[in-house]
């Protein structure tokens, strides 16, 4: 596979690279599960078992690359990035600044579930099979890995949060909602504008392998002093 090394970086092999992954996925799942009540053997298992630490994505083409995507966005929701993009019709520059201390008064485990498998549903296993009725629904496929096919306990706004990430405007939301009241209940949870910053975040600015590295340690460390304190309210 051909992919810009020069754009992240890389000085990781592709083996040790999907290892690193691996690691960081399942200790912070695992931290941010503690005390949750919602157990993620399955979900561990299945990332494991498919080629989720495998497989590229369309903004991050290279192995591994769907996995580091997802992983950028948990950094970008626990860490302000250096700069964020101009001011542009996305609305980016506004909604991060406004939305970001209402969804770190959220549960650890939302917000990280929610962007570390955002696009679990770009992954393929022997025992996967969508139904037709979602082949063509991004957001959908991965909701139906974790939900129907995993069996993992979704809240209400995780699930609505990963279905309609790629609806980053309120008129593509509307346009994909059934509903006025779906569509203004999905708009005012801070879960929806998390992923959709995050998201956007990372497919316009992604992080080079050693800035990556460089904070890891940072995350942790906000996301298990945010665990300590939501465990204490």
């Amino acid at each position: 596979m051909h992919y810009a090394y020069f754009d992240f970086r890389h000085t990781l092999s592709d083996t040790d690279r999907q290892q690193l992954l691996q690691q960081t996925f399942e200790r912070l799942l695992t931290q941010a599960a503690e005390g949750s009540g919602r157990s993620l053997v399955r979900l561990l298992r299945y990332l494991r078992q498919s080629d989720f630490y495998a497989i590229p994505c369309r903004h991050h083409p290279f192995p591994g690359g769907n996995a580091w995507h997802q992983l950028e966005t948990l950094l970008h929701a626990y860490l302000t990035p250096p700069a964020l993009p101009p001011a542009d019709d996305s609305g980016l520059s506004d909604s991060y600044p406004l939305w970001q201390p209402q969804w770190q008064q959220l549960p650890p485990l939302s917000i990280v579930l929610t962007c570390l498998l955002h696009d679990i549903g770009n992954t393929h296993h022997p025992r996967l099979h969508f139904p037709d009725r979602i082949m063509r629904r991004h957001g959908r496929k991965s909701t139906y890995i974790l939900h129907d096919f995993l069996r993992l306990d979704l809240m209400f706004d995780e699930n609505m949060a990963i279905i309609h990430h790629q609806h980053q405007s309120p008129a593509l939301l509307r346009d994909n909602t059934p509903t006025e009241q779906d569509f203004q209940l999905i708009l005012a949870m801070p879960l929806y504008h998390m992923i959709c910053c995050c998201d956007a975040l990372s497919c316009r600015l992604p992080t080079a392998e050693a800035d990556l590295l460089r904070r890891l340690p940072e995350l942790e460390t906000r996301l298990l002093s945010h665990c300590a304190a939501y465990g204490a309210l």
